[in-house]
């Protein structure tokens, strides 16, 4: 570890700004809302230089069987230098201590060095980008529960917050929902909790009701990629869904087709 650091600190609400400063400086989609929600439900640890916050990573469970590793960042002064391996590792530790699977999405070439902390490859996720309608959302209702079963654990305290929020729009269909929320760059479309028949128009519903830069994080590529193609929307970027205490995806991955975003899974 860097000389002159102590530990990893467990860290409170009150970083929430120095937080934010480092997502921005990073260029994500993070706004003060999503890091509430790691300081209100989970653990988030970092490094403190001084009285500056140079590096966090976050512990997020849902229920008592699997929790997110994620907003593992450093800020560009101080990478490469063991902080964010150390960050994760003990995040893995935090949910790994109370028994829960740990799940996180990398970017590409990232692979080996979750898989150092016993992290294996489970599917990819495709980030797409394009350009809402701006049309107003008509208010409907979401069944939330489909999500538990879809995403293989409770994470109601995330949807319930995502729609709490100014500006959040649920979409409903017979067997699923879409949620869209805005973050600090983009709107974000998901989850996406459907059956494959029903996704499309619950994507382009929720496309339509969107300003501005919109991202979609794409598991079920077959049946979202044509729909985001169609409305002009680009491949961004991809990620590895990569897990450490189970050998495959929990719940049901046919019916979560896209996700709230790969901070929160």
């Amino acid at each position: 570890m860097t000389d002159g650091l102590r530990e990893p600190e467990l860290l409170d609400a009150t970083w929430i700004p120095n937080a934010l400063m480092l997502s921005q400086e990073a260029g994500w989609n993070q706004n003060a809302a999503d890091w509430s929600v790691f300081f209100t439900h989970g653990s988030v640890l970092g490094f403190v230089a001084g009285d500056r916050l140079i590096a966090t990573a976050a512990a997020l469970p849902y229920g008592d069987a699997l929790g997110w590793v994620s907003m593992v960042l450093v800020t560009a002064e101080w990478r490469r230098q063991g902080l964010a391996t150390r960050l994760v590792a003990d995040c893995t530790a935090v949910l790994r201590d109370r028994r829960r699977a740990a799940l996180l999405d990398a970017v590409p070439g990232a692979e080996g060095i979750y898989a150092a902390h016993g992290f294996v490859s489970l599917c990819e996720m495709e980030r797409w980008e394009g350009l809402g309608g701006g049309l107003k959302a008509k208010p409907a209702g979401a069944n939330l529960s489909l999500d538990q079963s879809a995403f293989g654990a409770d994470r109601r305290f995330l949807l319930d917050n995502f729609l709490s929020r100014p500006g959040s729009a649920a979409f409903a269909s017979t067997h699923g929902f879409a949620i869209l929320r805005q973050g600090s760059v983009a709107s974000h479309i998901g989850p996406i909790v459907s059956t494959p028949e029903e996704a499309p128009g619950l994507l382009g519903e929720a496309i339509r009701a969107a300003s501005g830069r919109v991202f979609v994080d794409a598991l079920d590529h077959d049946t979202l990629v044509p729909v985001l193609a169609a409305n002009g929307f680009h491949l961004q970027r991809k990620f590895i869904r990569m897990a450490c205490g189970l050998s495959e995806l929990p719940g049901c991955p046919t019916k979560l087709l896209a996700a709230a975003g790969p901070e929160f899974g």
